[in-house]
């Protein structure tokens, strides 16, 4: 699970710059656990690798960060 109550952006916006990005953003948590806020669960399996992960992980700094 991802937080991204903190940054000031909603998860939509969040899930629409990732998939221009061809990543899927995630599944958004609050219309299920509302008291998580702005979160969404995001699942890596055997198929995903390192690159793969470091890819989303640079992907959300960015977006985060307004880069």
């Amino acid at each position: 699970v991802v937080d991204f109550t903190n940054t000031g952006l909603e998860y939509g916006i969040i899930h629409e710059e990732l998939l221009k990005k061809g990543i899927h953003g995630g599944l958004y948590l609050k219309p299920y656990l509302p008291w998580l806020g702005e979160s969404a669960l995001y699942c890596v399996t055997e198929l995903h690798t390192k690159q793969d992960i470091d890819l989303l992980a640079k992907a959300l700094e960015e977006i985060v960060s307004g880069r």
